[in-house]
């Protein structure tokens, strides 16, 4: 059995970066995002980049996760952007093309000044 997700969480500015390390599959790590990622934003923190790059697994549970927060981001007046996908998570975005939903980074700098945040945390 795979160990679960586990999560790890950084903020620049007014941006919260969470590593994800570990399978995205049902009844596992779609659950530990879930609560994460509500747990932040009724905080009021709606700005999000998920930093895929340590996804073991990933599958049809987890890649509805990923919308159903960036669903809850947006609703919020928030944005939740992508960082270093997989080549696993880089095919099923293009093969559900969500692609064209996430805004998708291959590097954390990038994905926190499309924010309008400098990486030392400060506004433009």
């Amino acid at each position: 059995m795979p160990l679960p997700m586990r999560i790890t969480e950084r903020r620049v500015g007014d941006v919260t970066i969470l590593e994800l390390d570990g399978p995205l599959v049902v009844d596992q790590g779609e659950t530990t995002l879930k609560t994460w990622v509500d747990r932040i934003v009724e905080e009021g923190r709606v700005n999000i980049v998920l930093d895929l790059g340590k996804v073991t697994l990933l599958d049809s549970a987890g890649i509805g996760m990923l919308v159903s927060k960036y669903l809850t981001a947006h609703r919020r007046g928030g944005r939740l952007k992508l960082l270093h996908l997989t080549l696993r998570s880089d095919y099923l975005m293009h093969v559900t093309k969500l692609f064209t939903v996430f805004e998708i980074f291959e590097s954390e700098d990038e994905a926190i000044r499309s924010f309008g945040i400098e990486p030392s945390g400060e506004a433009r």
